[in-house]
């Protein structure tokens, strides 16, 4: 960044001739620019020195990489907003030099202060504000276009929405409709949908009272369309699909709330390949101080929107009478991935999230209803026991089955 002629300006030259190591900063991605820039075996704010190896890097490339972040994101408030001496100063929120340091969070873990001077001259004496203070940031919008889409799905229109509706004319935010298809194209960006392998193994935990015993793979797969009325996180009342996690830890995990109840837990191999959206493994965001190379095509600021909605997607919900209310979101936006997205002119299989009762673990809702688990012959036979035509239709119903149960294991008696 070069020198600008009016020392009110953002400048680099207050830092000029002085070296500072990384210990002096406590954001990593400050660190690493420091060791990678280090010129000096001395650091002139925490007084370290090496005599074998240089540890300081001079201290206005470092500003130079501050104030580019800042610029990122804030400007002068001289250049956007309007200034009325009647009315106190500039109209609209902004902050002077000092204020700004503490606003973006710049961390001087060992600083006595020498440090934080020497950047606030650097920032200049003209306050600085929002980049475009009439409008929110574009990671601020969506967020709150995800807010407003819960409380509209919820308690305005569940429903053919869409269509084109006065709710949502001449709003800054997202309609429910270009939410949803920005999600899409996000996840598409990238590469969130991946192909899972034909053999991987899906762990499903059940409950068991002492009378019942779970052996068969109807035992464990989803339950009939006229058992199906309750809702859960990804399908209400009456829609089934199968979940199921990871590992078996959080398969129990995701039911365990009676005690006076048996656990069983299956053990399902994908008899093919299926292409799943995975939530679980987003790119990491960036960074406020870090820089992104120009080959880098990915916008830090949908990137830190889809976190918070993942975030969203899987957060806990309190069982109880609100459930079937609180849910629809996560409802809605699986049966539009379910419905709706395309890859490659083709659907996908499911959704692996993160698991709401196992931080960590990694749950999944697969499209599949009880037809999309394999039945061996004495299977269908004990489930169709009048043979001939029922024994043919159940093997016709599960002619696309890919769920294969491989065993069952009792964790806890009832």
């Amino acid at each position: 960044m070069g020198d600008y002629d009016d020392s009110g300006f953002a400048s680099t030259a207050p830092a000029e001739g002085y070296f500072v190591c990384a210990d002096c900063f406590g954001d990593k991605h400050i660190k690493a620019f420091i060791e990678d820039a280090v010129s000096s075996a001395e650091c002139d704010f925490c007084n370290r020195e090496s005599e074998t190896t240089n540890i300081a890097a001079p201290l206005d490339e470092v500003v130079e990489l501050i104030l580019e972040a800042v610029e990122r994101e804030y400007r002068r408030a001289v250049e956007v907003l309007s200034y009325e001496s009647a009315e106190g100063g500039y109209q609209g929120a902004h902050w002077d030099s000092r204020d700004m340091i503490e606003t973006i969070g710049l961390d001087l873990p060992n600083d006595d202060g020498t440090l934080f001077e020497i950047i606030a001259d650097c920032f200049g004496d003209e306050p600085w504000c929002d980049r475009d203070p009439y409008a929110l940031r574009e990671d601020k919008l969506l967020v709150f276009s995800w807010e407003r889409f819960c409380e509209f799905i919820k308690y305005t229109r569940r429903y053919f929405f869409f269509q084109e509706n006065e709710e949502f004319e001449d709003r800054e935010y997202l309609a429910p409709a270009a939410l949803l298809k920005f999600i899409g194209e996000t996840v598409r960006s990238l590469g969130l949908v991946k192909m899972l392998q034909e053999g991987t193994l899906i762990y499903r935990a059940r409950h068991f009272e002492a009378s019942k015993a779970l052996k068969s793979s109807y035992d464990f797969a989803p339950p009939p369309q006229e058992r199906a009325i309750r809702s859960n996180r990804m399908s209400p009342a009456g829609i089934v699909m199968f979940y199921g996690s990871d590992d078996p830890k959080t398969a129990i995990a995701e039911i365990d709330d009676n005690p006076n109840l048996g656990i069983a837990v299956a053990t399902f191999r994908t008899m093919r390949e299926a292409k799943i959206l995975d939530l679980t493994n987003l790119p990491r965001r960036f960074g406020f101080f870090e820089r992104q190379s120009d080959s880098d095509e990915r916008n830090r600021y949908h990137l830190a929107f889809l976190h918070s909605f993942v975030k969203s997607m899987a957060a806990r919900v309190e069982p109880g009478d609100r459930e079937h209310i609180d849910y629809v979101p996560t409802q809605v936006v699986t049966e539009w991935f379910r419905s709706v997205f395309l890859l490659d002119g083709a659907g996908i299989d499911g959704i692996f999230y993160p698991s709401t009762q196992n931080p960590g673990g990694c749950s999944v809702v697969l499209f599949a209803d009880r037809y999309g688990v394999v039945l061996s012959a004495s299977e269908i036979k004990e489930a169709a026991p009048d043979g001939g035509i029922d024994e043919w239709s159940l093997k016709n119903q599960h002619e696309k089955a890919w769920l294969q149960l491989v065993q069952s294991k009792v964790i806890r008696e009832a």
